[in-house]
């Protein structure tokens, strides 16, 4: 929310995400449940807000409250980044009760979603920051690793980081711990994709007494039909199930999948063929290219296109010639758009179909992550240096996720996004009549539509007149003669 002219006619503009005194949530942890927040809590808040509307770093976040009514709404004073790091120090030692606020205690049977994924560093310095297996794609730069979990629903509950060359089974079994220990989970099942749930992590989940369900990968297929576990018919377009060594194992098949893979290694194998030719023509009209460079390229292309079970590629004097193995490459082609899942669920907790559909639940943590890495939230690069302030930054990222997924709700029945919305807002702002010094403050009583429709799906505003001075406070609660 933006500061106005001081005089009650101001034209709109700013953002109104700061809630006022009376609207502050709750107190984000610290050791007195009840009362009113801290400073430290109240930029805290800041953070938060700030994630969903801005992004940056903690100077740069500093920077655009001097153009917003923050230390007026949240009554912070003045700020600078250092009393934002020290924001990020208080989060990350209330993470544990903060994290167990949003949970509200699991019942017998309920599912928890579980993903992870990697954060790179701009720099060197920072303590979590470790070479190891990107998914960000960003070679040479160090890295940190973050696993979510949310509920049944794609509710975030949690946020935990790793350094960078942490492989998965701690990661899961972390989780595992977790969910086990601050969760009460009794019995519940934890739904991770095939990197997360292997043989380590299924022994910890039996030891936990968890439930779980994943994905089995193309060579575990492969070689549950070759040992007649299952049939390639059984793959259709509704879930089928098989059960076998006490597993269970539901399979399908994705009609439309089908077709855009049997596109797509047609379009990719005839680009990779001219690309070839082409290379071809250029070897033989100039002998200062190396054939062999021409072979290591197509043969790097060919595993980019996932081609080489069934194309193989040589040199026959200075060309790259191609060997095509028509058997390989229908067996190649069966398992096109065909997926299965694996659970060790007892048929009365979860049908088929059920348990095929919480799978796939887990598009909404790929999706959280896509908020928070790329999209909305932008929690990379990380531009910190100390882990707990590395990790205060993930809470920050954790809970900017959660008050964007109910603005996205609320939202939706507008048919606007959050990014949307956020621009609407810009029009509302907190006006100053007279002198700031006075501390007197007004919030327009209409706004145009634009602003109004979102205004109304948001919790309301408090009234017009706001005074942050107990003085004028009092003023305006005791109503004059003549006056209402």
């Amino acid at each position: 929310m933006n500061h106005g002219p001081s005089t009650p006619e101001a034209e709109d503009g700013g953002i109104a995400i700061f809630p006022t005194q009376k609207g502050v949530p709750d107190k984000l942890g610290g050791d007195d449940a009840e009362g009113e927040a801290t400073r430290t809590e109240r930029l805290a808040l800041f953070l938060i807000y700030a994630r969903l509307a801005h992004q940056g770093s903690r100077l740069s976040a500093a920077r655009y409250s001097e153009d917003h009514a923050v230390r007026e709404i949240l009554e912070v004073g003045s700020f600078d980044e250092e009393d934002l790091y020290a924001a990020l120090d208080f989060l990350d030692a209330q993470q544990e009760r903060i994290e167990n606020a949003l949970h509200q205690r699991a019942k017998p049977g309920t599912l928890f979603l579980y993903d992870v994924t990697s954060v790179y560093f701009e720099g060197q310095l920072n303590e979590l920051a470790a070479f190891g297996y990107n998914r960000d794609g960003k070679k040479g730069k160090k890295q940190l690793v973050a696993g979510l979990l949310t509920d049944a629903v794609g509710e975030p509950i949690s946020i935990q980081l790793y350094p960078g060359n942490t492989s998965d089974p701690p990661r899961f079994l972390d989780a595992v711990t977790k969910v086990k220990t601050r969760f009460g989970g009794e019995e519940m099942t934890l739904v991770g994709d095939c990197g997360m749930i292997k043989r380590l992590g299924k022994a910890a989940l039996g030891e936990a007494t968890f439930r779980y369900v994943t994905a089995l990968t193309d060579p575990q297929i492969r070689a549950l039909l070759q040992r007649k576990v299952f049939q390639l018919d059984l793959f259709d377009e509704k879930p089928m199930e098989v059960e076998h060594d006490h597993k269970r194992y539901v399979l399908r098949c994705n009609p439309d999948t089908r077709k855009r893979e049997q596109v797509r290694r047609k379009d990719q194998w005839e680009k990779l063929k001219a690309w070839i030719q082409a290379r071809n023509e250029a070897v033989e009209k100039s002998s200062k290219r190396k054939p062999e460079s021409s072979l290591r390229e197509a043969q790097r292309r060919l595993e980019q296109y996932r081609l080489v079970r069934w194309i193989s590629l040589q040199l026959d004097g200075r060309k790259v010639v191609w060997t095509e193995d028509a058997k390989a490459g229908q067996i190649e082609a069966e398992l096109d758009g065909c997926y299965g899942v694996e659970t060790d669920l007892p048929k009365p907790a979860a049908t088929a179909q059920e348990v095929h559909d919480r799978y796939l639940d887990l598009t909404q943590v790929e999706r959280d992550f896509r908020t928070i890495k790329t999209g909305l939230l932008e929690i990379r690069p990380v531009f910190l240096r100390k882990a707990s302030r590395t990790r205060g930054h993930a809470v920050v990222s954790l809970l900017a996720l959660k008050l964007a997924r109910e603005l996205d709700r609320r939202m939706a029945p507008l048919g606007l996004t959050v990014a949307d919305a956020l621009s609407r807002l810009e029009g509302v702002r907190l006006v100053s009549l007279g002198d700031p010094e006075g501390q007197l403050w007004r919030l327009a009583d209409s706004y145009p539509k634009a602003q109004t429709e979102v205004l109304e799906k948001l919790p309301k505003l408090p009234a017009p007149m706001l005074s942050l001075g107990k003085a004028n406070k009092n003023r305006l609660e005791n109503p004059r003669r003549g006056r209402d």
